[in-house]
């Protein structure tokens, strides 16, 4: 049993790391950490991550990439009330958007957000299942849409709104096996925006099954399936539907490694399935995606550092406005650095 239980401590910080680097359908960009929850004991997380992509078509990009960089900061605080009952505050970016093409195009969605969580895992006494809870705070800020419709560029007021979410556990620490099963329902959003007068948004309804387990000494499998459903998630200005998402399933698996007790490596693979390969929307120039992730991770005296890398393919689109731009053989990069203390150690 010691061998699992030393395997998920030593790796478990670095896979979940990993697991969120390919961002989902729609608008998501990142997720809740509800992993953070079966950490051992207190910890606190600082993370960091960037991506930069190259989308370019051959009529409306002009060149250059119409998917600028995206910096993305997220934070993290667990702790244990008893042996029964822990409890973790996050700070994450969930939704986001830095779309801009040409000005001759003039079309552009940036879009930035926050959410402040506060989530609560009780483990039923004698028994392997648990059940968690949460409320959080979602953020739109100040952003800019222009639609090419003549308006400009069109400016929301930030906007605060709540949701929850709930979900179950099992557990097996003499593998370690962890399951957690989580729901998360939508968040809906009325901005005051110039000209338009209304804008309405969503974040979308959410439902993600995550595991992992150690399948030999020192090794560790992990994998997520990951539904959004943002087909019911469009944006609105004054009540007319101006994007194109769908609803998505992201699948993610991986390996983790360790190699000793100061250094493991993690490797995963991430695809979601794209819904069309033609479109009519300058805000929707991909179509699916695969990405490749690689991490290492280094356990200190204060606690743990974790870098990872991932690439991305996002799958070819044909877009018609007017013309029709090809937007083909396109691709990400993401680098990120997390950063874990444990005050008790």
């Amino acid at each position: 049993m010691g061998k699992f239980i030393s395997l998920f401590l030593k790796i478990g910080t670095l896979i979940i790391f990993l697991s969120f680097n390919s961002f989902a359908g729609g608008l998501e960009v990142s997720r809740q950490n509800n992993m953070i929850l079966f950490s051992e004991g207190t910890k606190v997380d600082f993370t960091s991550r960037q991506t930069s992509s190259t989308v370019t078509d051959n009529v409306f990009s002009g060149g250059q990439t119409v998917v600028k960089q995206l910096n993305l900061l997220a934070a993290g605080f667990k702790s244990d009330y008893n042996d029964s009952i822990s409890y973790a505050f996050e700070m994450y970016e969930p939704m986001a958007s830095t779309l801009q093409y040409p000005s001759a195009v003039a079309v552009k969605a940036l879009l930035r957000t926050r959410a402040l969580s506060l989530t609560g895992k009780y483990r039923l006494s004698n028994s392997p299942f648990g059940v968690f809870a949460g409320i959080r705070q979602v953020t739109i800020k100040r952003s800019t849409l222009n639609v090419a419709n003549g308006a400009g560029d069109m400016i929301t007021t930030p906007k605060n709104e709540y949701g929850y979410i709930m979900g179950a556990s099992y557990e097996q620490p003499e593998i370690a096996l962890k399951i957690l099963l989580s729901h998360s329902p939508a968040i809906d959003f009325t901005l005051p925006i110039t000209v338009a007068g209304t804008a309405t948004a969503k974040q979308a309804e959410m439902t993600t099954l995550e595991f992992e387990t150690g399948i030999a000494k020192d090794t560790l499998l992990y994998g997520s399936i990951h539904q959004s459903s943002w087909g019911s998630a469009q944006v609105k200005l004054a009540g007319t539907q101006i994007s194109t998402f769908s609803d998505s399933d992201t699948y993610n698996i991986g390996v983790g490694r360790k190699f000793s007790d100061k250094l493991s490596a993690s490797f995963s693979y991430t695809t979601e399935a794209g819904s069309s390969a033609t479109g009519t929307s300058l805000l929707s120039p991909t179509n699916g995606k695969d990405t490749y992730g690689i991490g290492a991770k280094y356990v200190a005296n204060f606690g743990d550092i974790t870098f990872g890398y991932a690439q991305t393919s996002f799958g070819d689109k044909a877009v018609t406005s007017g013309a029709t731009g090809n937007f083909t053989n396109n691709d990400a990069t993401t680098v990120g650095l997390k950063i874990s203390f444990k005050p008790n150690s």
